[in-house]
């Protein structure tokens, strides 16, 4: 009994240390994870449970996927570079390398784009028309005077290089449009006859105008030439300017005392001391300056209050005139001038070169200052 007592014995206290144990285990267990749970509501927040979810808008989604081309971008680049790296070298490079190298390029092209406005691009492409309408003014030997010097005259040639309008002039300017301006100088009764008329392909006279040249000219000619938009050329005729359309007849009477050339389908024209541009039926259409210059780039020039600005082919002031001096514009700046201060505008108006005491810019031979006063 004793034996059976004592196995009995044994096996309850085996019983109740096994209980404490497993009941000391799910205690830690479950200190353990009231801890946890403890941690994470100090140190994470649950969007679902703590906030509401942020919606992304159009702007939001346009951005996302400009990053998300880029990032593709580079790292498609980046795989071909290495690509070729291989095959040339016969060893890969970490495409983090070269995904750092690639945006480093884009940020430096980007600063590049970002300063471009202070780097002025000039194109000096240009076209030259050897022969106009299959000809082309000739000067030649036509014979001898009395003294034995030789007498050169202007004719014109063709494509073969013979003489199809005999070589009679004293001036001739190149064909547009059919005709062609000549200068013809002659003595009669001891009356010397200086005066320009218009030609057609044959040497014939177009129309019957003819444009003396005088002194009050002084170096410039009685005639223009025809312009690349239209089919006009100013003229100076009984002291005053007008224009003349290609059949020899005038399109625009000689009211003006003085005339332009007609570019973007205007010409500047002055009246008494007031300067304005016209249309091709004689149409002002600007408002009047104390000066005007010719079109340049769709901009002209104009004068008011002893200021230069610009204005453009309706006629609108676009850069106010707060200049002292502006050159035309030419691949999209211009060149100004403040008191002694040099700078260079944009077609906004906007300096890129601002105005300083420089006392030139390197740039400046590409702007036409001639007419500065």
């Amino acid at each position: 009994m004793a034996r059976s007592y004592r196995k009995k014995e044994t096996e309850s206290l085996a019983t109740e240390e096994l209980d404490a144990e497993r009941n000391d285990v799910v205690s830690e267990v479950q200190a353990e994870a009231e801890e946890n749970k403890e941690k994470e509501s100090d140190g994470i927040i649950r969007i679902g449970e703590h906030a509401e979810a942020k919606k992304l808008n159009k702007f939001d989604m346009f951005c996302l996927k400009i990053w998300t081309y880029i990032v593709a971008f580079v790292t498609t680049l980046a795989k071909w570079i290495n690509i070729g790296f291989f095959k040339i070298f016969k060893k890969k490079l970490p495409e983090r390398y070269i995904v750092a190298f690639i945006s480093v390029i884009l940020i430096i092209l980007l600063m590049l784009l970002v300063t471009a406005p202070f780097k002025i691009t000039v194109n000096e492409k240009q076209t030259l028309d050897i022969f106009n309408n299959n000809l082309t003014p000739v000067y030649q030997k036509v014979g001898d005077t009395s003294s034995g010097n030789p007498i050169y005259k202007w004719g014109y040639a063709n494509k073969s290089g013979k003489v199809v309008i005999s070589c009679q002039f004293e001036n001739a300017f190149e064909f547009k449009y059919g005709v062609a301006f000549v200068n013809v100088v002659k003595e009669t009764d001891g009356i010397i006859e200086n005066y320009w008329y218009l030609i057609d392909k044959k040497g014939n006279p177009e129309g019957d105008k003819k444009f003396y040249y005088t002194t009050e000219l002084g170096d410039r000619l009685p005639v223009g030439r025809f312009g690349d938009d239209d089919k006009l050329a100013w003229v100076y005729i009984g002291g005053k300017f007008g224009y003349i359309g290609t059949n020899g007849k005038m399109k625009i009477d000689a009211l003006y005392n003085d005339a332009g050339d007609f570019i973007d389908g205007l010409a500047r024209v002055r009246s008494g001391s007031q300067e304005f541009f016209i249309n091709t039926k004689g149409d002002q259409k600007s408002d009047s300056y104390e000066k005007v210059r010719d079109f340049s780039e769709g901009f002209a020039a104009v004068k008011k209050n002893e200021l230069w600005g610009f204005i453009n082919t309706k006629g609108t002031v676009v850069i106010e005139t707060r200049f002292d001096n502006v050159s035309d514009f030419y691949c999209g700046y211009a060149l100004v001038k403040s008191g002694s201060s040099y700078g260079v505008i944009d077609t906004s108006g906007k300096l890129v070169i601002p105005l300083a005491e420089f006392n030139d810019i390197g740039v400046a031979d590409y702007f036409d200052t001639s007419w500065w006063n």
